[in-house]
């Protein structure tokens, strides 16, 4: 499928001909509860500037489903089954992914994560109580994202922007925080433990604290 434009349209799989659709545009549409596992999504556009509004995928499968390139601005992904799926070159400002699951569960308490993303404007976005264990999260904006109870423990978020966030409402212990701007943390607060940093960094991180690194 490609150079189409839809609006207000709901979608389930058997819409796709194939697994590939590229260019093309959808107006507040509903993918809620599709399953779109393994989909590709290449230079697409699911926002509305005239009417601010995004698309919804409320509790659609998103399992291994690729978006590249596209603009995902005001999404609606609560409750999504996301296992290994990757956003990567988007804008997806102030979307919803409260209540996604990027997790596999192996056990009555074992599991473990897989998600790609990297390179995408996650400005304002609300990833409350989610979690991305070990996952690949790359050269993200994060700025005034809500990250209340969000877990990223082991990720690599190397990078990554995070202007005006809460570093106290999330667990970035074992994160790679490299090359990203820590001057807002207060290491008297934050959970560091096993976080990788550059010596510069570390000078960015006890300077407020009176200290001084050679």
């Amino acid at each position: 499928m490609k150079h189409q434009v839809f609006r207000d349209k709901a979608f389930i799989r058997s819409d796709f001909p194939d697994e590939i659709v590229e260019h093309c545009q959808f107006y507040q549409c509903s993918f809620d509860r599709a399953d779109l596992n393994e989909m590709q999504f290449l230079h697409c556009k699911f926002y509305d500037e005239q009417q601010d509004s995004g698309c919804s995928f409320y509790r659609a499968i998103l399992k291994e489903c690729h978006f590249h390139h596209c603009d995902l601005s005001l999404a609606d992904f609560r409750h999504i089954d996301a296992m290994e799926l990757e956003i990567a070159d988007c804008k997806v400002l102030g979307a919803n992914f409260k209540g996604a699951s990027f997790v596999n569960m192996i056990g009555s308490t074992s599991y473990f994560c897989s998600a790609t993303f990297l390179r995408n404007n996650f400005s304002y976005c609300n990833f409350e109580d989610v979690v991305l264990e070990q996952c690949e999260l790359r050269e993200n904006r994060w700025s005034e994202a809500n990250l209340l109870a969000a877990r990223f423990c082991g990720s690599d978020l190397s990078g990554g922007e995070f202007h005006h966030i809460d570093w106290e409402s999330a667990d970035f212990t074992g994160c790679d925080l490299t090359n990203c701007d820590l001057s807002q943390i207060d290491v008297r607060r934050v959970n560091l433990a096993g976080v990788k940093i550059t010596q510069e960094q570390q000078s960015q991180l006890l300077e407020p604290l009176g200290m001084i690194i050679l």
